[in-house]
């Protein structure tokens, strides 16, 4: 049950529960609790946005939540936090960044698409940042969270590549991860390019 939380303690637990998410109901399971949230796996979602509204039906108890981070655990699966929609500052400003998104590799680099429609024989419609849209294995796509992708991006060596495609490679070198971070990523007031990197140390 997600009742008798102890105050700012995450607390490991190991229940089944459904989220109901536009409109589909997936089965995952809780992993820990807190006072005003939880932390969910078994979700095999390729691009989650900040903020992204859903609701959590666990042992009958169902409540309102929105997505606030996503890590992976020591088995790489991934894991979902949330927190109860009624303990958000109503004050706060919202946000469009992505906590997780989808990537393609172009010349051995990853490049960010946006997964559209499924299609058959474990094929999905993707579309790349200028329109172009095609089909791809499903197998083929890779998910990076925000702290995956920015420290994938310091260690690589294919930055100038990268920029061009993506339309700014007259942006000085020294900052081009940061530009292509935001690009892919967004702009998140809590979790942005340097503190991500510093998060992946």
């Amino acid at each position: 049950m997600l009742t008798n939380r102890r105050k700012f303690h995450r607390i490991p637990v190991d229940e089944k529960c459904t989220v109901n998410v536009d409109g589909a109901k997936l089965e995952c399971s809780l992993i820990d609790q807190s006072i005003n949230g939880a932390k969910i796996a078994g979700l095999d979602f390729l691009v989650v946005p900040f903020g992204k509204k859903l609701s959590i039906d666990c042992d009958g108890e169902v409540f309102e939540a929105v997505i606030r981070g996503v890590t992976r655990g020591e088995n790489s699966e991934m894991h979902i936090g949330i927190q109860r929609a009624e303990t958000i500052d109503e004050s706060e400003q919202s946000s469009d960044a992505m906590l997780l998104n989808c990537f393609i590799r172009h010349e051995g680099n990853l490049m960010v698409c946006i997964p559209i429609s499924a299609q058959p024989d474990g094929y999905v419609k993707v579309q790349l940042w200028d329109g172009m849209q095609f089909p791809i294995r499903y197998s083929s796509l890779e998910t990076m969270n925000r702290t995956e992708r920015y420290t994938s991006l310091m260690s690589g060596s294919n930055l100038k590549m990268i920029a061009d495609l993506y339309g700014f490679g007259a942006v000085p070198m020294a900052h081009a991860a940061d530009k292509i971070f935001e690009f892919e990523f967004g702009k998140l007031e809590n979790c942005n390019a340097k503190q991500a990197y510093a998060l992946g140390r």
